[in-house]
C-alpha cells in the first residue's frame, strides 16, 4: 500500500529523486521550505524506495489527525510523526519528543524549519527545532530539500490537488562546523534551502 501511495503521488505531482548524496543508510535529517500540507508527503513519496522505508514526515497533528482518512494514511501508510502546531504535549513531554524517539532508534526523518507554512510560497525564518535536533544527534546527516509549486498543487483551503508539476531538489549534506551557534546554524541552513528556489527561479526566466 505504501508503494502504491507513493507511485500516485509522484504521478499527480511529477516529484521523485533517483538519488540522495550522503546517503549512508544511517539517520538523516532532510529539511525543507513549507509551503503547502503535501509537502511531507510528496518529500517522502518521492524518495528512493530503500530511503523511504526508513524515513518518517514530521507533519502538523491539526491536519493529519483530523479525520480516520489522514490518520491512516499519516499513521499507517508513512508513520508520520505529528508534532501540535500550538502548545506543549498534554504530558508536557519536550515538544520535539517524538522527533527524538525516531532518531534514537535509527529512522530518518523529514522536517519543516518554518514551523508553519507559508501560503505564498515565500521563505520564512528558521526555528530553533532544527538546531536542537543537531545538537542532540550530531551524527545524523543534515540534508536540505527545496520545493517548488506544491503550494499550487494544494491551495490553501482545497482538499483536492491541482494537477501542476512540483519541483525537488535534493542538495549535498550540510557541512560540519564546530563551535556554531543557534543563530548561525539556522542562517546557513535556510541559506541552502533558499539557494535552490533562487535556482529554480533563474531557470524559469
Amino acid at each position: 500500500m505504501a508503494d502504491l501511495l507513493a507511485m500516485l503521488v509522484r504521478l499527480a505531482t511529477g516529484v521523485s529523486v533517483r538519488e540522495v548524496a550522503g546517503w549512508t543508510g544511517k539517520s538523516c535529517v532532510f529539511f525543507a521550505n513549507h509551503a503547502s500540507n503535501l509537502d511531507a508527503l510528496v518529500i517522502w513519496a518521492a524518495l528512493p524506495k530503500e530511503i523511504r522505508e526508513q524515513t518518517s514526515p514530521v507533519a502538523a497533528r491539526d491536519y493529519w489527525a483530523k479525520n480516520a482518512i489522514r490518520r491512516w494514511i499519516s499513521g499507517k501508510i508513512f508513520k508520520a510523526i505529528l508534532l501540535n502546531r500550538k502548545g506543549r504535549p498534554e504530558d508536557r513531554s519536550h515538544p520535539l519528543q517524538g522527533v527524538f524517539d525516531a532518531l534514537e532508534s535509527g529512522r530518518s526523518i523529514i522536517i519543516f524549519p518554518e514551523g508553519t507554512r507559508n501560503p505564498e510560497g515565500a521563505l520564512q525564518n528558521f526555528k530553533p527545532g532544527i538546531f536542537h535536533v543537531r545538537q542532540r544527534f550530531p551524527a545524523s546527516v543534515m540534508i536540505p530539500i527545496s520545493l517548488q509549486n506544491l503550494n499550487r498543487i494544494l491551495p490553501k483551503g482545497q482538499w483536492l490537488p491541482v494537477p501542476l508539476i512540483g519541483r525537488i531538489t535534493v542538495h549535498p549534506p550540510l557541512e560540519e562546523i564546530a563551535d556554531e551557534n543557534c543563530g548561525e546554524f539556522l542562517v546557513r541552513a535556510r541559506a541552502a534551502v533558499a539557494m535552490g528556489l533562487q535556482k529554480d527561479k533563474c531557470n524559469e526566466s
